[in-house]
């Protein structure tokens, strides 16, 4: 699944142990609410657990290649000409 480690409990329940997590207890309540709401479909903890971690998997690769794209961009204020009015 992910770097992140969700357990399943021996019993037989859709309640996740949310040990080392990116997503919170909270948060994915949230996640299924969001999805209810908007889509009109009731997920799983684990539905909601694996949909909500790819979500943020996909955002951390986005935002990493946006910095990569612009690390190698010269910023216009840093590197301007000497004003030549002051040289005189």
């Amino acid at each position: 699944m992910t770097e992140t480690s969700a357990k399943e409990p021996a019993k037989d329940t859709d309640e996740l142990i949310l040990t080392n997590s990116l997503i919170t207890r909270d948060e994915l309540d949230e996640f299924k609410a969001i999805a209810l709401k908007e889509y009109g479909i009731k997920l799983t903890d684990s539905q909601a657990f694996e949909q909500a971690t790819a979500l943020l998997n996909l955002f951390d690769a986005l935002v990493k290649k946006r910095l990569e794209s612009t690390r190698g961009r010269v910023n216009i204020n840093t590197n301007r000409l000497p004003d030549v009015a002051t040289k005189l």
